[in-house]
């Protein structure tokens, strides 16, 4: 029998990782501790598109978009909810502010030799802030 305690402190590492990697723009942790290799990315709609991206091509936007903690903007995440479904798979909800965008992402991570990683993201863009000013005015 797993120790539940040890599981939630594993995923919690691994969506501290994907969080930190988000915020500083940083494809190491992201890509390397957070994300499986045969991770994907959803989301329904997106300006217009669907989007189905592989890590690589989530790679990509990372490494153009450039860190949201370089360019001085505030961090904003919580984990709202972690929820098991069997001993080495768990679906976490997170609330994450990048750069001028909030976002509502649902991770499902599996525990592959021992250690948690997320092999499916979901998101929704919930709020888009017209500038960085209003960005700070809204975290105060």
């Amino acid at each position: 029998m797993q120790n539940q305690a040890a599981d939630v402190a594993g995923v919690q590492a691994c969506i501290r990782a994907y969080l930190d990697g988000l915020y500083k723009g940083d494809t190491d942790l992201l890509f390397k501790t957070a994300f499986h290799p045969d991770a994907r990315m959803n989301a329904a709609d997106v300006g217009g598109e669907r989007i189905h991206w592989t890590m690589a091509e989530f790679e990509k936007v990372i490494l153009e978009r450039g860190s949201p903690e370089a360019a001085g903007y505030p961090r904003k995440e919580r984990i709202v909810s972690i929820d098991f479904a069997g001993p080495d798979t768990a679906n976490v909800k997170v609330e994450v502010l990048v750069g001028l965008r909030d976002f509502t992402d649902l991770l499902a991570c599996i525990r592959i030799d021992g250690g948690w990683k997320i092999i499916a993201k979901t998101y929704c863009l919930t709020r888009e802030f017209a500038t960085k000013e209003d960005v700070l005015a809204a975290v105060a």
